[in-house]
């Protein structure tokens, strides 16, 4: 197997183990807020960030050598052009690794849908027991910031 090709093949792998971990981390993140583990929730956040940036320095590195390759084999830089030109041995290996870079992105996508809903959900009832809250306690501010005289 060419070189080059062997460390595309490694780059994307490695992209995708590190989506995975942030995949995981976010998982532990909502469990964390399940159990309102505070502490374990921030310590989580610090974590998906720190692991975010490892994220995009992989894409980085795999999207480079992707498009050093596909000058040197006069191709787009994309996963079906670059398989195209490859030895049967490196086509097989790569397109392993691409499927499971994109399972590994789809899992990603899916997750941040869940942590979208939770956090819509939350906005929702956070602004239900503040509207509860300010009719039992007779709020005497409206919501357009004037006084309420009514008796």
């Amino acid at each position: 197997m060419r070189a080059e090709v062997e460390k595309l093949i490694s780059a994307v792998l490695d992209e995708a183990d590190c989506i995975d971990d942030l995949i995981d981390v976010m998982r532990e993140q909502r469990d964390a807020m399940a159990e309102r583990d505070t502490k374990a929730i921030n310590s989580l956040m610090d974590e998906s960030r720190d692991i975010s940036f490892e994220v995009q320095t992989h894409e980085n590195i795999r999207d480079d050598l992707a498009k050093k390759l596909a000058a040197k084999f006069s191709c787009e830089p994309r996963a079906s052009s670059l398989a195209s030109v490859m030895q049967d041995d490196e086509r097989d290996e790569f397109n392993r690794a691409a499927d499971r870079l994109s399972q590994s992105v789809f899992l990603l996508k899916s997750e941040i849908m869940i942590l979208n809903g939770l956090i819509d959900q939350n906005e929702k009832y956070t602004s239900m027991l503040l509207s509860e809250w300010r009719r039992l306690n007779g709020d005497t501010i409206s919501q357009s910031g004037s006084a309420d005289f009514r008796g």
